[in-house]
Parts: C-alpha cells; structure tokens; sequence
C-alpha cells in the first residue's frame, strides 16, 4: 500500500498553519530569483544610437554627429548633451532634432578644433519624468586624426649644442647694478647742489589740463570699423584681417580684466574670462573669434568670404554684449584714472608753490 499523500510533509515538525506558510515560501522564491532580472528603471531600456558623417577629420573640419534615442515618448523632457558635454576640441554651430517612430532623431553640425583628439567624447542625455532625471550613456565615436602640416615641415629641428656660460658674468652684473644704485641715490641727496634749487616762479603755473579718460570700449569698437574698412576684401588677406581682430578683444581685455591677454594663448584668455566674468555668451564669443584666428595663422586655414563676414559680425556682436557687462567695471577705471589725474594735480600744485 502507498503511503497517504498528506504524510509525506511530516505533520509532527509541521503542523497545519506552518506547512501553508512552507508552501507559500515556496511560491516565493522563484519571484524573488526573477526580481535582479527586471529592468530597474525605463531608462535601462533606452538604447542610444550614433554615428559621424567622416572617418577623418583635420582642425577646422565641419561634419554632422547623429544621435537617435529610442523610447522617449513616455517621458515628460527629454535633455540633449550641449556644448559642454562636446568639450573645447567641438564647437556646435547648428543642431535639429527631428522626430522618428518610437524615439527622436539629433543631428548636430559640428567644427573640429582638437590637435591631437581622435574621438568624440562620451556623452550623456536626460530623460525626465515629474522631478526623477534619467540618464543614458552615449558611447565615444572614434575617428582618424589628419594633421594639416606637411610631414617634411613637421620633422624635428636637430637641437643645436648648449653652449656653457661663466658664471663669473652674474657677479658682474650684481655689481653694476649696485654701482648704478648708488649713483642714483648720491644724485638724489645731492641733487641741489648738482643742479642747484629750482626758483619758484611769481605767479603760480597754470596746471596742465588734465589727461580725458580713454573709453577701452570705445577703442574696442573704433579698431573693430579700422579691420572691416582696411580689408574690404578679407578673404584675400585672412591672416591680417584675423589677427588684428583678435588682438582688438585681446588688448581690450588686457585693459580692462588685467591680466596680460597679449602674451597669453588662446586657452589661458578662455579660461582666466571663465573665472572673471559671469557671462557665458562672453565667453563663447571670444573663444570662437580666437580659436579661428589661430586656425588661419597656424594651421592653415583659408577661411571664404562667408565665414570672413560672419566673424566681424560676432565681434561687433560681442562688443556689444560687453558694453552691457562691464559697463560696472569701465565705471570703475573711470574713476580711477579721474582719481589718479586728481593726485598728479595736486603734486604738480605743490611744486610749483616750492
């Protein structure tokens, strides 16, 4: 005889209520061995694709990134990678996005400015729902960097000698200057009977009419109109034309945010605005104007007409967005200098009085 189905759980170590709760556990587990295979979030389920319309790109090359992300009719926003995500070496000169079935369709046109980039970095987009942001990994697209300099002009120079110095010249050069230090202060002490005491006049000298202040900006703007009429034909002397229109925003930085902008790169000026003004047009502005400045007078780069046209007007453009922002700061430089004539004055007054 077959034992009774009901002996096989043993009634003695489990009674009634906890062979139901064996049972139920038993249900249990294969749920919660499935629970890690369930997606965790819709986000998982996005899949980002993307692709560049060239294999090989020199500096200054424009070409198209496509960037089509699937599934994201079910969130509220969607947020593209801008131009921070792209890094310096990009700069995105037009996008669109255009919708396709089931997910949207990005192309960006972008210039490359990178000398030694070979791939278009990782990027991230933003899908938001209510206040939960979602984020999906979009993967490098890898390309071949071609240089624009000749092969022969890049070979390295061979290093010439180093050819040794005395040190013996450093003891002569303190002492000079030592010599000539105290030669200034014997002349200074002595300078009354050297050159003997200067009479004061009978009536007091009329003060010279004070220096006027020079408005940065208002030079800024006048070599601004000297580029554009000196080079009415810029494309046939883009080296020039590019050059005194970089110079123009260099010196007037110089001026104005005091730090040497004229002996600085391209990169240094970026990043010393990036910590001194609060405006990013700004920024973006005069890191386009520089940036193609030096692909025309270091990589060759010829740009047409369009493009020589297209670059006077962000200057004037920015000129005018500063003339907004640091209307503060040139203020300040006016009383300064209004400041700096008033002491002058004063010094000159009391000379004269003896």
């Amino acid at each position: 005889m077959f034992p009774r189905t009901d002996t096989f759980i043993d009634q003695r170590r489990f009674p009634v209520g906890n062979r139901t709760r064996l049972i139920i556990l038993y249900l249990l587990i294969p749920l919660l061995l499935a629970l890690p295979l369930l997606p965790a979030s819709e986000a998982l389920a996005q899949q980002a694709v993307r692709s560049i319309d060239h294999d090989t790109l020199r500096t200054g090359d424009l070409f198209s990134y496509h960037l089509r992300l699937d599934d994201v009719e079910d969130f509220d926003e969607v947020i593209y990678p801008d131009s921070s995500g792209f890094g310096e070496e990009f700069i995105i000169r037009n996008k669109r996005v255009e919708p396709v079935p089931g997910g949207d369709s990005i192309i960006y046109s972008l210039q490359f400015f990178g000398v030694d980039t070979d791939r278009v970095p990782e990027l991230y987009a933003g899908l938001r729902e209510g206040d939960d942001t979602l984020f999906v990994v979009i993967p490098a697209v890898s390309f071949v960097y071609e240089s624009r300099v000749d092969d022969e002009a890049s070979e390295l120079r061979p290093i010439k000698p180093i050819f040794p110095f005395f040190r013996s010249r450093w003891l002569l050069i303190f002492s000079l200057l030592a010599l000539a230090v105290i030669a200034a202060l014997l002349v200074y002490y002595f300078r009354e009977r050297l050159f003997g005491r200067k009479s004061a006049p009978a009536s007091v000298t009329k003060a010279a009419p004070a220096e006027p202040f020079q408005n940065p900006l208002d030079r800024l703007r006048n070599e601004i109109d000297r580029v554009g009429d000196t080079y009415p034909n810029p494309s046939a002397h883009p080296k020039s034309y590019y050059t005194e229109l970089g110079d123009a925003f260099r010196t007037y930085f110089e001026e104005t945010h005091d730090f040497p902008a004229m002996e600085s790169t391209t990169r240094e000026v970026i990043r010393t605005l990036e910590k001194k003004s609060s405006d990013e047009k700004v920024v973006q502005l005069i890191s386009d104007i520089l940036k193609e400045a030096d692909l025309v007078k270091f990589a060759r780069f010829r740009p047409n007409e369009s493009q020589c046209n297209d670059v006077i007007r962000k200057a004037e453009h920015l000129a005018g967005r500063i003339a907004i922002i640091d209307r503060q700061r040139i203020e300040a430089l006016r009383k300064e200098h209004e400041l700096k004539q008033q002491r002058q004055h004063e010094v000159e007054t009391r000379y004269d009085l003896g």
